[in-house]
């Protein structure tokens, strides 16, 4: 069994929360051990019942508390590096790396959730892609269905691959089948012929956020064994 993925996305607001969440669910419901880390939050407090740590803390069922889930919180909707110089706070990737050897033995399986894209800072002198290749985990890029996603995937995975990352493969998210035209229907295809990766699955829209509901959409739309 692998020791876990590191989610991205291709882009901020793509729903990476969402699908960390709903595979973290998935495996739990199939008795997997499953551990959640999303490194740093910004725009939310983390005990917020909406912020990325209670909701992959809630769908993990996670008994680690939400410090360790998420160690570095900051109160700006903006990029991890200017939300902590606004605060007065230096983190420093070694600071993030401690704290992930720290709640890295507490479960068997791990999902973290980078910020946004691969190339989000998180600091002086560090990307999101460089606390990615310290974590060494396979990487799950998320998605969006619609027109111009193929070239914002393998861009990603390009960028992936040049700092010397596993790309696992790539989860189309949020496609809302009633408005899905040719675009949609073709860029799974074109996704996996031009950027050289799987399309792991494609998870539709989802209006309402239930954990039990989340779970039969995961299942129905991925395949465990992508992940173990």
């Amino acid at each position: 069994m692998k020791k876990g993925i590191f989610i991205t996305g291709t882009d901020t607001d793509i729903g990476k929360t969402f699908v960390a969440a709903g595979i973290a669910a998935m495996l739990v419901d199939h008795g997997i051990d499953v551990g959640v880390f999303k490194p740093m939050l910004s725009g939310m407090k983390r005990d917020d019942p909406h912020s990325d740590a209670m909701i992959l803390k809630t769908m993990s069922k996670d008994t680690n508390s939400l410090e360790c889930i998420n160690p570095f919180q900051f109160d700006a909707p903006l990029a991890p590096y200017i939300a902590q110089q606004l605060e007065g706070r230096t983190i420093k990737k070694q600071d993030v790396i401690d704290k992930w050897d720290q709640v890295k033995v507490t479960h068997d399986f791990f999902i973290v959730e980078g910020a946004g894209g691969l190339a989000v800072p998180y600091g002086e002198n560090y990307l999101v892609s460089d606390l990615a290749v310290e974590i060494k985990l396979p990487l799950v890029i998320v998605a969006r269905p619609n027109l111009g996603t193929v070239n914002h995937t393998c861009l990603t995975v390009e960028y992936a691959r040049q700092k010397g990352l596993d790309v696992l493969g790539v989860i189309i998210n949020g496609l809302k089948q009633n408005e899905a035209g040719e675009a949609e229907k073709t860029n799974p295809k074109l996704i996996e012929q031009f950027c050289r990766v799987p399309v792991l699955g494609v998870i539709p829209w989802v209006d309402t956020i239930d954990r039990s509901t989340i779970i039969k959409i995961m299942n129905q739309n991925l395949q465990l064994n992508y992940f173990l």
